[in-house]
Order: C-alpha cells, then sequence, then structure tokens
C-alpha cells in the first residue's frame, strides 16, 4: 500500500459519519432541554422562597409594632399601583404588603355609588379603619407571585360547603392607562379581569395572631326583610377619606345588594374589606395560569359567590376551584403559634 493511500485510509477511520453525528445532536440537545427545565424549576423556587421570606420578615416586623405600640396591626395584600398615579396598577402586576394600624374608629361605608344607586336605608356593614404605619415600607413580592387564604369567612358555609376547602387570593386586572394627561386616566376591563379578594393577618396587642378586634362592639339593628346579618369587618384606608372605596362596580350576581361590593376586591381603587385568614399560603400565579385554561376565571359575574345559588350549594368559580387545586399542590404555607404569634414555614 502506498503512502497516499494509508493517509487516505486513516482519514476515513477518523471521521465521523452522519449517523454518528446526529446521535450525538440528539444527545446535546436532549441535555440542553433538562439542563433549561431544571433551571426554570430553580429559578421559580428561588422567586417563591423569596416571596415567603419577604412576607414572613413583614409579618414579623407587624407581630413587633402591634406589641410595642400596643394596639391591633393588620397585614394586608393588594396589586401595587403604578408610581405615577394610584389608580393605575402596576405593569407587571405585582402583589404589594400593606402594614397598618387600628385607628380606634368604626365607620359607615359613605363611599359613593354609580348614579342612580343608593345604599339601602338600613346599612348592615360597617368597617374598622386601618391606616398604613408611617415609615414602615410596603413591600412587594416578586411578579408573578401572589398570596392565599383560606375561605373561612365564608360565614355558614352556605356558598361553597365546605369552605376552607378554597383559597382566595388578590385580583388580575386589565384595562388601559394612559398618562399623557396632566391627571393620569385608567380604563379599567371588567369583562377580562379576575375578581379576588381581600385578606388580612390580624395581631394583637399581646402580639397574638387572632381572628376579630376584641376590643370592637357595634350595636346593629337589622330589619326583618333583610337577611338579618351585620358585618364589622377592617378596611386599610389608603386615600385617607375616612372611609372605604368600593369603586364604580356593582357586584353583578347581587345587584340590588349594594354593600355586597364592599367585600371583593375587584377595581383597582377599591379598598375592600379584609377578609382575616388565620393561615396564608404564597404561589406562583404564573405558573398556575400556564395549567389551566384561564379564560373562564374573567368577568364581573364569576366572582366569590358564584354564579348561581341552588339552595344552599352554590356553583363554586372557575378561578377559585382551580387555584385551590393547585395551591394545595404547589405553595409555601405560613402559619402562626397559637399562643405567640410567631410566624414560620410549614414544611411541605
Amino acid at each position: 500500500m502506498s503512502s497516499r493511500s494509508a493517509h487516505a485510509a486513516c482519514r476515513r477511520s477518523a471521521a465521523f459519519t452522519l449517523l454518528e453525528l446526529l446521535v450525538v445532536m440528539g444527545i446535546l440537545l436532549v441535555l440542553a432541554t433538562l439542563t433549561a427545565i431544571s433551571v426554570g424549576k430553580v429559578t421559580r423556587d428561588a422567586k417563591l422562597a423569596n416571596a415567603t421570606n419577604t412576607l414572613i420578615a413583614s409579618l414579623g416586623n407587624a407581630r413587633a409594632i402591634a406589641i410595642r405600640d400596643n394596639t391591633y396591626v393588620l397585614v394586608s395584600f393588594r396589586i401595587a399601583p403604578d408610581r405615577r398615579s394610584r389608580i393605575v396598577p402596576r405593569e407587571p402586576q405585582v402583589v404589594q404588603v400593606i402594614t397598618s394600624k387600628w385607628t380606634g374608629e368604626v365607620v359607615t361605608p359613605s363611599t359613593p355609588l354609580p348614579a342612580g344607586v343608593e345604599m339601602p336605608s338600613t346599612n348592615d356593614v360597617y368597617g374598622e379603619r386601618f391606616l398604613p404605619v408611617p415609615g414602615v415600607p410596603q413591600r412587594e413580592l416578586p411578579s408573578g407571585v401572589y398570596v392565599a387564604g383560606p375561605g373561612f369567612f365564608r360565614g355558614a358555609g352556605t356558598s361553597y360547603g365546605a369552605s376552607d376547602q378554597f383559597w382566595f387570593t388578590q385580583p388580575t386586572f386589565v384595562g388601559a392607562a394612559n398618562f399623557t394627561t396632566a391627571t393620569p386616566t385608567y380604563t379599567f376591563n371588567p369583562t377580562l379581569s379576575e375578581v379576588g379578594n381581600n385578606i388580612g393577618i390580624l395581631f394583637a396587642p399581646d402580639g397574638r395572631m387572632v381572628s376579630r378586634l376584641g376590643e370592637q362592639v357595634v350595636e346593629v339593628d337589622t330589619v326583618a326583610a333583610s337577611d338579618g346579618n351585620a358585618w364589622a369587618k377592617p378596611f386599610v384606608d389608603l386615600d385617607g377619606n375616612g372611609f372605604p372605596s368600593r369603586g364604580t362596580s356593582v357586584f353583578a350576581p347581587f345587584p340590588a345588594l349594594q354593600n355586597v361590593s364592599f367585600f371583593y376586591y375587584d377595581e383597582p381603587i377599591d379598598e375592600t374589606f379584609v377578609d382575616l385568614v388565620p393561615y396564608l399560603a404564597v404561589f406562583n400565579m404564573a405558573e398556575a395560569r400556564d395549567r389551566f385554561d384561564t379564560a373562564s376565571w374573567r368577568g364581573p359575574n364569576i366572582g366569590g359567590l358564584g354564579n348561581t345559588v341552588s339552595g344552599q350549594v352554590a356553583t363554586v368559580p372557575p378561578r377559585v376551584r382551580d387555584l385551590s387545586r393547585f395551591i394545595d399542590e404547589q405553595s409555601d404555607r405560613i402559619t402562626f403559634n397559637r399562643y405567640t404569634g410567631v410566624a414560620g414555614i410549614l414544611q411541605r
């Protein structure tokens, strides 16, 4: 064999065949996919851990303020407003943690109603007025992370039966902002937005987590024609006007009951009543939205009470139903010591 032929044979034996190249490329593609999935999961877990730690710190600070000032301190949540105007939700939307103190006042919700609508003559709803604590920053959770609470506040369970099986969380708003005018405007789209609730944790002067204001007493007379219920619930007076704001919407399932709108967080400017819960769940809303068909979550007719009521059982809103399933599986739980009120993370 000549020297030239020997070199050619060596080159042919050292080269890769097309099949071998395709196999290697396939292996690299699989490894890249697995790496991307792993990195994405690590990123999501890190975001959730960051949000949980932020919330734990806020709860601890609120408890310390309650003990220091010998008063009731509330930790609640809202969709953060744009820094240019409080009537416009920030994009992307983030959840803001608010720490507020009770003023000692109990007020009636005399906020203006839509044109042609009047408040019922017998007012059975009262607000326990809280104001943000001066000097305490309103912390923000990472984008896409929401906070939920169990539905214990659904009263006698006539809405869902075992209401603590369901989780309630903040809304998601859709609308158009205009910052070109002297006063920014926001055109809210109720058809595409998602109704939510305002949940919170209340600390007593001794630092314990409690379910109601122990020092507040309101005597209310209800008329026989009404449902016989009277409510006194906390609200955060963010605009400082002295009473809770309910925006301009009328809660569609019960248009005749105007007070119902104070219980549902369905507009960016709402100062709805806070439903006090005994524990919290922190979860990745962005991940949940990827799992479900969110088209059924939208609109004003599918808020907290459901679309229809048949006897003592109501239709569970799709958003509540789907998110409850997700939160049960994929959330960080924050619980509180029964005797001290200290918050801690419940391990999965």
